[in-house]
C-alpha cells in the first residue's frame, strides 16, 4: 500500500522530505532529524528512526508471502545507510550508524556528514498523491551565504505547493454547504491505523550564536521546521476535513491552527541568521 495515496499533499510532506529520505515509504514510524550546519557549509544530519513492532510484523508477513529474503527488509543496516548517503548528495558519508531496539519497535540512529550544505539533494522519492489530486513533493534547497556584518545566512527554500483544482462535492444537510472530505470514513479509519503513533520532527541547529530566524519555532539554538504527531492531527476531525478540502496555503494554515502543538512552517522560504563559532 502506498501511504502517499492516503495522506494529503501539504507543506508537511515537503518539509518531511528532509527526514523521509531516510525512512520507510510506508509503515508507522517515528522520525527525528537534526541538521547541524557550520558557517563554512559543512555539517551533519543526525537521523533517528523507529519503526513500530506492528509495522515490522506486517512487512515481514509481506516478505514471507512473496518469498523475499529477510535481508531485503533490513532498513537499518550500514549498507542501507550508505545508499541513503549516496542519494543525499555528492561526497555525503556515513559518520556513524547504530541500531536501536525499544519496547515500541526497532530502528537506527545514523549520522551523515556533508561537505557543503548547498549541494544537499533532499527529495521525497516515490511519493504518489495522485489519488487525491495532489502534486509530487519537490526538492528542498539550501543556500548558505556570508553577510558583510559577519553573519552567516541559511536559506531553506521549498517550492510552492500546487493546490488541486476545485472539484464538485456534495455537502450533507445542515452543514452550511461545506464540502465533505474526499476520504471516505472507511478510508479515514485505515489512515488512522497506518499512521497511529507516527511522528516526524525536523530541526536545524547552526554552530554558533543564533541571531534570528523567520521560523516561529525556536528552542535555544534549534530551529524547528516541522514537528507533527500524526495521532494528534488525525484525531481532530474538523481540521483534517479542512485539510482535505483546502484550496490554498491560507486554507491549510487555518486548518493547522486548529491543532494545538502542531509545528509546521508554511512559508516558501525559511531563513536562519547566525554568527559562527569564534
Amino acid at each position: 500500500m502506498n501511504c502517499g495515496k492516503l495522506f494529503p499533499e501539504m507543506r508537511i510532506i515537503r518539509l518531511g522530505a528532509i527526514a523521509a529520505v531516510a525512512v520507510l515509504s510506508c509503515g508507522c514510524f517515528q522520525s527525528t532529524t537534526l541538521i547541524h550546519v557550520n558557517a563554512d557549509g559543512t555539517g551533519t544530519i543526525e537521523q533517528t528512526t523507529i519503526v513500530t513492532n506492528a509495522a515490522l510484523r506486517q512487512l515481514r508477513q509481506f516478505a514471507n508471502a512473496s518469498d523475499e529474503k529477510a535481508r531485503s527488509l533490513d532498513f537499518f543496516s550500514e549498507a542501507h545507510a550508505q545508499r541513503i548517503a549516496e542519494a543525499l548528495g555528492p561526497d555525503v558519508t556515513v559518520a556513524s550508524s547504530a541500531r536501536i531496539k525499544t519496547a515500541e519497535g526497532e530502528g537506527s540512529k545514523t549520522v551523515f556528514a556533508f561537505p557543503d550544505i548547498n549541494e544537499l539533494q533532499l527529495k521525497r522519492e516515490g511519493t504518489d498523491t495522485g489519488a487525491l489530486g495532489m502534486a509530487e513533493a519537490p526538492q528542498v534547497h539550501f543556500a548558505l551565504s556570508h553577510e558583510a556584518n559577519g553573519q552567516s545566512l541559511l536559506r531553506i527554500t521549498i517550492p510552492p505547493a500546487s493546490m488541486p483544482p476545485a472539484r464538485a462535492s456534495t455537502a450533507p444537510a445542515g452543514s452550511g454547504g461545506r464540502p465533505q472530505s474526499r476520504i471516505a470514513p472507511e478510508q479515514l479509519a485505515m489512515v488512522r491505523q497506518i499512521f497511529a503513533g507516527m511522528r516526524v520532527a525536523i530541526a536545524i541547529e547552526p554552530a554558533g550564536h543564533l541571531v534570528k530566524t523567520s521560523s516561529p519555532f525556536v528552542d535555544g539554538n534549534q530551529v524547528t521546521l516541522v514537528d507533527v504527531a500524526f495521532d494528534q492531527l488525525l484525531a481532530n476531525d474538523a481540521a483534517f476535513s479542512r485539510l482535505q478540502t483546502a484550496r490554498s496555503i491560507e486554507d491549510v494554515r487555518a486548518a493547522m491552527s486548529e491543532v494545538p502543538g502542531l509545528k509546521v512552517n508554511l512559508d516558501p522560504e525559511i531563513t536562519i541568521a547566525f554568527t559562527p563559532v569564534r
